[in-house]
């Protein structure tokens, strides 16, 4: 019995990792539209439909504290009221992903306050996503983008903002990675400590 439960978690793990390297997307911008495949000769034209932001570095020594959290709290606030993305789920989405950390890079290429992949600061207009105006400005900016393609839905937009928004088309939801619901579960709690109310 007790084989039969690993095995079955085992293939479980087995099939998770299949979809994540076995299933590309192409992405139609005339249409919005996506379209899902098992089969891409060229990664140019069509993507994988998960990969990873990485583990965040830091410098030795770095830790968050109250100073940080609020020090750019003016920048979120412009970003805020420009994009119409609630204040304090930036803030949220910026602990989440660098822990208030400028300078903060992944391991796979992610940089920032808002942990911007290099083809999302080209798609929305960063050129320095070291600079703290530009990096909230462009971060807030792909967050809003990513509350209209799910109606609003905060809860779908931010998983998008991890996993990419193609994940959670394919499975119409939060996509069912450890990384990505973990990071929607911080995003909650994060939510919920500075505001006492439920994000979603």
């Amino acid at each position: 019995m007790r084989f039969s439960v690993f095995f079955l978690i085992l293939f479980s793990f087995f099939q998770i990792f299949a979809d994540t390297v076995k299933i590309y997307y192409l992405y139609e911008p005339l249409s919005d539209r996506y379209t899902f495949t098992n089969q891409c000769s060229d990664l140019r034209s069509c993507k994988p439909l998960y990969v990873t932001k990485g583990e965040v570095k830091h410098k030795a020594g770095y830790k968050i504290n109250p100073g940080k959290e609020n020090q750019y709290d003016e920048i979120i606030k412009r970003a805020s009221e420009k994009y119409g993305v609630d204040f304090f789920l930036i803030k949220s989405v910026i602990k989440a992903e660098s822990l208030y950390d400028p300078k903060a890079v992944s391991s796979a290429g992610a940089k920032g306050l808002m942990q911007l992949m290099p083809d999302t600061a080209v798609e929305v207009g960063v050129k320095n996503v070291f600079d703290v105006e530009q990096n909230i400005m462009g971060g807030v900016k792909y967050l809003k983008k990513l509350m209209k393609r799910f109606k609003n839905n905060a809860k779908s937009a931010v998983a998008g903002y991890n996993a990419g928004p193609a994940a959670v088309v394919y499975y119409d939801g939060v996509p069912p990675f450890d990384e990505t619901m973990n990071y929607v579960d911080k995003i909650h709690g994060f939510y919920k400590n500075y505001t006492g109310k439920e994000p979603w």
